[in-house]
């Protein structure tokens, strides 16, 4: 996923070393995220509420941070890192203390690194060290990136298999899991496929995953989830055809 691509310059015209705190206007639009995210929490609190599902204050500060993380990554803003590494860490320790220690481990030893390697990634992974710009995958690409998703699939079903007895809905689960580790790669190195990958075998699945587990609450969550993902597909493929002009 990380070779064999086709560059694309977006719009945010900067082909020089980006902050790591990103510019002033990216500051002001990661504040204006948080406020959003606000916002769509106490939505979801009061939904959740309604469903008869509590929500605890670790899950609450993980949920806002991961709403303004998704919210700013469909503008490519660079606090979208920041955001995501304090939502992660905050899930991690949510799911260790509910037993469910391999999604809890896989948040410290997965999606904390991959954060930190996407800030730096962002801010000086494009040529000559400069701002990282939107790319896609060429053939060799997407055989290594379907192969890899098929291996961690495949993986995930096996290890969740022998870590717990008889979970349900083990096959699906891992797949969304798989997925997720999936989009996250693509995201990282900003792959326009990243939002495909978020859109549809994590969000479309991950609700289909929840009605059937009737886990309404979950269903509301991942909604936003799938129009933020759906906004930012567009939002990168007009960057692209801007690229193209």
């Amino acid at each position: 996923m990380v070779g064999d691509e086709v560059g694309l310059h977006n719009d945010r015209g900067r082909l020089t070393p980006l902050p790591i705190l990103g510019t002033r206007q990216d500051q002001i639009d990661a504040l204006r995220g948080g406020v959003v995210a606000v916002v769509i929490v106490i939505v979801y609190v009061g939904v959740a509420s309604s469903l008869n599902t509590a929500t605890t204050w670790i899950e609450g500060i993980s949920l806002w941070a991961s709403l303004a993380c998704v919210w700013l990554a469909r503008v490519e803003n660079i606090w979208t890192m920041p955001f995501g590494l304090v939502a992660v860490v905050l899930l991690g320790w949510f799911l260790l203390g509910i037993d469910l220690v391999a999604q809890g481990w896989l948040q410290y030893l997965f999606y904390v690194p991959i954060q930190l390697v996407g800030w730096w990634k962002w801010c000086r992974g494009g040529s000559n060290r400069t701002e990282l710009q939107i790319s896609r995958l060429k053939i060799g690409g997407w055989l290594l990136t379907i192969g890899g998703l098929l291996a961690i699939w495949a993986s995930c079903w096996v290890l969740f298999g022998v870590i717990y007895e008889s979970p349900a809905w083990l096959l699906w689960d891992s797949s969304v899991v798989a997925s997720s580790v999936i989009a996250q790669l693509l995201m990282t190195w900003k792959k326009r496929e990243a939002w495909w990958a978020w859109t549809l075998p994590v969000n479309v699945s991950s609700i289909g995953l929840f009605l059937v587990t009737e886990s309404y609450a979950f269903v509301f969550l991942y909604v936003i989830f799938l129009a933020n993902s759906i906004w930012g597909l567009i939002n990168w493929q007009r960057q692209a055809r801007i690229a193209s002009i």
